[in-house]
C-alpha cells in the first residue's frame, strides 16, 4: 500500500509492470496520467483518496541500433541471456532513443519485438539499474517470457549478485526481510518499510555472505530472488552497509568506480523448461 504524499511518478511505476519509472515520468510529462481528472506533474506529492488513471502507452517499436554494445552470454532460440554494461540503461523512454541495452537486442534479436510487457522493453524479463552490470534475461517468445516471470514471482529463477561494501562490524552473513516502497519525496530512491510478522513470507528477502575481505573492504554474493527496484542496495543500506559507490543510499565513494556503484548480477539460473 502507498502512503499519501509519494510522487506521482514513483507511484505509477510502482503499480504499472510495464513501466519504468523514467517511462512514467515521461508518461506524465506527455499527459498522459490523470489524478482525479486533471493532468499529473510527475513530481506531484499525491493526496489521500486520490484517483489515478495511467493511459498505457501504445507498444511502439524501438528503435534497432547496431552500434549499442551487446555482449551475449547464452543464445536459444527462445530467449537470450547478455551482460549489461554499468551506464547502459535498459531500455529507452522513447522510439527515438538510442544506446540502450533494448535497442541493441532489437538490432540482433527482431523476433523479440512484442514479447513481454510493453513495446518498448520488449522481451525484458527483469531490469537492472543503470549503474548495475551484469546478467539480464530477454525472452524470444511470449510463453518463456510468462514462465519466466511466473518464476520470479514463484522466488524459483536463482539471481545471484557481487557486491563490495565497507567492512565495518560486517558479519559473516546475514539477510534483511522487509518491504520495498516508493519514497514520497524522490523519485530516484525507495524506501525500506517495516516487516509485519504475518506478512514476512511474502515480503522481499536479501541475503548475503561473505566471500572476502581485504583493505578494509568485503565482497559480497548476494541472493535477491524477487529482486524488486532497488532492493538490494535498499537493504544492505538499511543494514548499515551501503553499496560501495552508491550515492543515493549513502554508500562511500570510490576513486576506481567512477560513477558506478559496485554492484554485479552474476548469476542467474532456473531449473526445468523456461
Amino acid at each position: 500500500e502507498v502512503e499519501a504524499g509519494t510522487r506521482l511518478d514513483t507511484f505509477v511505476a510502482h503499480h504499472v509492470p510495464a513501466l519504468s519509472r523514467r517511462a512514467a515520468a515521461a508518461l506524465c510529462a506527455r499527459g498522459g496520467v490523470t489524478v482525479n481528472g486533471r493532468p499529473g506533474t510527475k513530481g506531484a506529492p499525491l493526496g489521500a483518496g486520490a484517483e489515478v488513471t495511467v493511459q498505457v502507452p501504445d507498444r511502439a517499436r524501438p528503435a534497432a541500433d547496431a552500434a549499442a554494445t551487446l555482449v551475449v552470454v547464452l543464445e536459444r532460440g527462445d530467449l537470450v541471456i547478455v551482460d549489461k554494461p554499468a551506464g547502459q540503461p535498459t531500455a529507452p523512454l522513447d522510439p527515438a532513443e538510442r544506446g540502450t541495452l533494448v535497442n541493441a537486442l532489437v538490432g540482433r534479436y527482431p523476433d523479440l519485438v512484442g514479447v513481454g510487457f510493453g513495446g518498448l522493453e520488449p522481451g525484458i524479463v527483469h531490469r537492472l539499474d543503470n549503474q548495475t552490470s551484469g546478467l539480464l534475461i530477454a525472452a524470444r517468445r511470449p510463453l518463456t517470457f510468462s514462465r519466466l516471470r511466473e518464476a520470479i514471482a514463484g522466488e524459483h529463477l536463482e539471481k545471484r549478485y557481487l557486491a563490495v561494501v565497507e567492512d565495518h562490524e560486517l558479519p559473516g552473513a546475514a539477510e534483511v526481510t522487509a518491504p520495498i516502497l516508493p519514497h514520497p519525496r524522490s523519485a530516484r530512491r525507495v524506501q525500506v518499510g517495516a516487516a509485519e510478522r504475518t506478512r514476512r513470507d511474502r515480503l522481499p528477502t536479501t541475503r548475503w555472505q561473505v566471500v572476502a575481505r581485504t583493505g578494509g573492504l568485503a565482497l559480497l554474493e548476494v541472493e535477491a530472488p524477487r529482486a524488486a527496484r532497488h532492493q538490494i542496495r535498499a537493504h544492505l543500506a538499511s543494514a548499515g552497509h551501503p553499496i560501495l559507490g552508491d550515492a543515493v543510499y549513502g554508500g562511500p565513494p570510490h576513486p576506481g568506480l567512477g560513477r558506478r556503484h559496485a554492484l554485479h548480477a552474476s548469476f542467474v539460473g532456473w531449473v526445468g523448461d523456461a
